[in-house]
Formats: C-alpha cells, sequence, structure tokens
C-alpha cells in the first residue's frame, strides 16, 4: 500500500496512477523516463543515418539539377541538333526520381531545364518539319523542271544544229540531273543563267559562261558545259575547265 503524494489516497503497492485524481506515481515517472531514454539511445543512430541519406539525396539531386538546367539553357543554341534537349531532360528525370525516393523537394532549376528542353525540342522538330517540306518542294520543282527541259530537247529530235536554246536545255537538264562540282543536291541549285555562248568544233562543242548557285557556295559559280554529237547532241561532262575543242 502507498499513499498518493497529490490527494493522500491509500493506494495499493502496485499501482501507478491514482485512481480518485489521476496522479502518476514518482516510480512509474521514472520508469517512463528510463523507457524514454533508452528508446532515444535506440533512435539515435537510425536517426543520424536518416540525416545522411537525405543530405546525401539532396546533393544529388541538386547535381541533377544543375545538369538539367545546363542543358536546357544550351539547347536553344543547338536547335537543330536534339542531344541538349534530350539530355536536359533525362537529368531532370533523374533529379525529379533522386528526390521523390530521398524525400526532397525537386529544385526549381531543375524545372526550369526541362521547360528550356521542351520549348527547344519542339523548335527542333518545326525546324526538322520546314527543312522536309523545303526539301520535297525543291525536289517537286527540278523535277517539272526537267520534265520542260526534256520536252524542248525531244522536239530538237536529232537535228545536227546545236543553237544556244538546245545547247541551254541540254546544259541545264544535266546539272539538274547529275549535280554540279561535287554537289549532287540539285534541289537547292537557284539562278541557273544559261548566258554563254556556243562555240563548236567538228563533233564537239563547249559553253563557257552558264552560271548557278548551289547549297555549296553563296556566291553564283561558272561552269564548262562540253558538248558531243553522236546521233544527237548530248552533254559531255560538266566542269570548270576547258573542254580542249582541239583545231
Amino acid at each position: 500500500m502507498y499513499t498518493c503524494e497529490r490527494c493522500g489516497a491509500i493506494l495499493a503497492a502496485n499501482t501507478d496512477q491514482c485512481a480518485y485524481c489521476g496522479t502518476v506515481s514518482a516510480a512509474a515517472r521514472r520508469q517512463l523516463q528510463a523507457d524514454a531514454a533508452r528508446q532515444q539511445a535506440v533512435a539515435a543512430p537510425i536517426i543520424a543515418q536518416q540525416a545522411i541519406a537525405r543530405r546525401v539525396a539532396q546533393m544529388n539531386v541538386e547535381q541533377a539539377a544543375g545538369r538539367s538546367l545546363m542543358w536546357g539553357v544550351l539547347s536553344p543554341f543547338f536547335v537543330c541538333l536534339p542531344f541538349p534537349s534530350v539530355l536536359a531532360v533525362l537529368a531532370h528525370n533523374r533529379a525529379r526520381r533522386l528526390a521523390k525516393e530521398g524525400g526532397v523537394e525537386l529544385p526549381t532549376r531543375a524545372k526550369v531545364g526541362y521547360w528550356l528542353a521542351l520549348v527547344s525540342g519542339l523548335g527542333f522538330v518545326v525546324c526538322f518539319v520546314a527543312i522536309c517540306v523545303s526539301v520535297y518542294h525543291d525536289d517537286q520543282r527540278v523535277d517539272a523542271r526537267k520534265v520542260e527541259l526534256a520536252k524542248i530537247i525531244a522536239a530538237k529530235g536529232t537535228t545536227p544544229v546545236l543553237d544556244h536554246d538546245f545547247a541551254c536545255a541540254l546544259a541545264e537538264k544535266s546539272l539538274l540531273t547529275d549535280g554540279f562540282a561535287g554537289s549532287t543536291d540539285t534541289g537547292s541549285f537557284r539562278e541557273l543563267e544559261c548566258a554563254g555562248s556556243v562555240r563548236i568544233l567538228k563533233e564537239r562543242a563547249e559553253m563557257t559562261d552558264f552560271k548557278l548557285r548551289t547549297s555549296s557556295s553563296s556566291d553564283k559559280v561558272t561552269a564548262t558545259i562540253c558538248f558531243k554529237h553522236g546521233n544527237s547532241w548530248f552533254v559531255e561532262r560538266t566542269g570548270t575547265t576547258s573542254c580542249d575543242l582541239g583545231q
């Protein structure tokens, strides 16, 4: 038996709390304090490990977020190349996954890098589609022009006379079919100008002033067209050197 230290009620010896006023006995308080101390001692290493893990996760998230921002900032400068945008998105996804696993907040710079990458990626898609459309229209234009030239050439038949218009049609069709000076992107050929005169010597002929602009030249280049007569006139070769007709 013992007496409650607050209200004086007589209580059984194994009673931890007074049934009348609810006061917890001194012995019970000491036991609770001892239990709390033991629990704190057990939890301290776990809390420390969690803090370390959280700090490591925060550092990894910050690193991934920094990479996402870096590639996102670079992506507008490489709008025709998608790899910076792809790397920015990959870094953002890594930062988001690490943030979720580590229970930390995703940094704003990871989000900024992600949106910059999306905008640049959209720009790349638009640029790519525009290039494809432009190439398609160029090819269509060249094909239509070659059909027109073929009609002009066919109208001349096997005539032995190589006049200026006939020579120009042969030269232009050859250039649009076979390319010039290593450039076979004939759809990019612009401003073809058949201004040169035709010099004929027996079964061969030469035109030294056919001008055009190719994809690899900022200024117009001058082509020399060499002709030869067999069953009909045809282009023997195109280049930048003389046809060497001889005497």
